[in-house]
């Protein structure tokens, strides 16, 4: 039919519709109607009703600060933004439109002012118990809502909470199983011990790692003591300071790639409290002082704290960290998911004056606690300073130089944008505007993002 009118093929009902001038065009526009009606796709399940999205506890983001956030969302280039952007949004009361973003059913990162959502989209939503969690109605509450209100009910009561996992987690599957015990985490104390002990035969290897980390930061020793006195011969252990002698582990070079491939292992195998009793010292003892030598290997000891130490030995350990100049501070990223809101806010200073990663440890760090630093604390940063020389060196660099320097510019304007509070955001654009990068320019996206998100553009 190529070449030819399709008119004397057509049906003959349409025929009086498509006579005249105009036929061809007439027989186009019913064709296109009649597809769209006769061909529709047949739904490949039944549709089902679905419940309105719950509302949240958060007023939406300002109207006029919701394109920018979008676009910083749907942003390609370099490392995704999605949480930190949900983190600040949420440390500021604010919640995300859900025509902006909604959490997939995967995301049980999200805070937890999101649980509504995450229950909506996994189709779980159920209407929650007039009174508290209780052992007898946990099967009432959603998922999402259960594991919130255990969280909660952990930092008040902390036995009532471990009561209910203890009789409830075997109910779960493997996956949700692991998120029920990484609550206990919250308020860790020897009363958890006998419950976590039980654990060392369950069925998923992931949550009988997990307690048995647990148990280590209690100090509760396993069966790897070979392991521990292995590991230790590859350790020295000497005494540093003029006046004051303090211990210090020095993670001493070995001989090849095999002996040091086997310290690797053995970091992941032993527990620091072991490693303190292989060695004949206390834990106070082992972190008198930072520890020093090979930094592959201080970066495995100090995963080894994180995984295993006590609350008491991460926050020597930190702590020892900070205040040792010599140190190689981006390994004190390892102790970064171990920090409260609070620690977080307590060490937010001094980390920013010994982060010499452009503020990316900081960022690390400081977890989903974002947006909290004042101008006075950034400027005494490195990565300040650093960011100002950023600046320049992309004003006066020719074509070729510049596209390398940029990716470093715009993620230190992102990461300095995430830790900045309103005040310090809007100081910022104005210091490096006043400096030569444009108002409009991109990569100041994220600071005015920030500057917006204030208490006082609610609407």
């Amino acid at each position: 039919m190529a070449g030819r009118s399709a008119l004397e093929h057509c049906p003959v009902a349409w025929r009086d519709g498509t006579s005249g001038d105009g036929g061809e065009c007439a027989l186009i526009a019913l064709t296109g109607h009649a597809t769209a009606v006769l061909f529709r796709p047949a739904p490949p399940a039944p549709i089902a009703p679905r419940p309105l999205l719950p509302a949240l506890a958060f007023p939406t983001v300002p109207e006029g600060a919701r394109p920018r956030l979008r676009r910083l969302l749907a942003r390609k280039n370099g490392a995704s933004l999605e949480r930190s952007l949900i983190d600040l949004v949420t440390a500021r009361g604010f919640a995300m439109h859900p025509a902006d973003w909604m959490p997939s059913p995967r995301d049980d990162w999200a805070p937890d002012l999101y649980a509504p959502w995450l229950d909506w989209v996994r189709a779980e939503s159920k209407a929650a118990p007039a009174s508290d969690l209780t052992l007898e109605n946990y099967d009432q509450w959603s998922w999402a809502e259960r594991r919130v209100e255990l969280a909660a009910l952990r930092q008040r009561d902390p036995a009532a909470a471990r009561a209910i996992i203890a009789a409830k987690a075997a109910t779960e599957a493997a996956e949700r199983r692991v998120k029920l015990i990484e609550i206990l985490e919250n308020n860790l104390s020897a009363d958890d011990a006998e419950f976590l002990a039980t654990l060392a035969k369950d069925r998923s290897e992931r949550v009988q790692a997990l307690a048995s980390a647990y148990l280590a930061r209690l100090g509760r020793h396993s069966d790897s003591d070979a392991l521990a006195k292995e590991l230790a011969e590859m350790l020295e252990v000497g005494k540093v300071g003029l006046v004051t002698r303090r211990t210090q582990l020095v993670i001493k070079p070995l001989k090849n790639a095999t002996q040091n491939t086997r310290r690797r292992e053995l970091f992941k195998l032993v527990s620091f409290s072991n490693l303190a009793q292989a060695l004949g010292l206390s834990e106070q003892q082992l972190l008198e002082s930072a520890p020093a030598g090979v930094e592959d290997g201080i970066a495995e000891f100090v995963q080894m704290i994180g995984a295993t130490g006590s609350d008491e030995a991460r926050r020597l350990l930190l702590d020892r960290m900070v205040h040792d100049t010599d140190f190689p501070f981006a390994h004190a990223r390892w102790l970064g998911p171990r920090l409260t809101p609070t620690e977080r806010r307590a060490v937010l200073s001094p980390v920013l004056v010994r982060d010499p990663n452009l503020f990316e440890t900081t960022v690390v760090l400081m977890g989903s606690t974002l947006g909290e630093a004042p101008i006075s604390a950034l400027e005494k940063s490195p990565g300040y300073a650093a960011l100002e020389s950023s600046i320049a060196s992309v004003l006066e660099a020719d074509d070729k130089t510049r596209t390398t320097i940029e990716p470093m510019l715009e993620s230190t304007l992102n990461r300095v944008a995430l830790l900045a509070d309103a005040r310090a955001a809007a100081e910022l654009i104005s210091r490096v505007t006043s400096r030569g990068l444009s108002p409009a320019d991109p990569r100041l996206e994220l600071l005015h993002l920030n500057a917006a998100l204030t208490q006082e553009t609610k609407p």
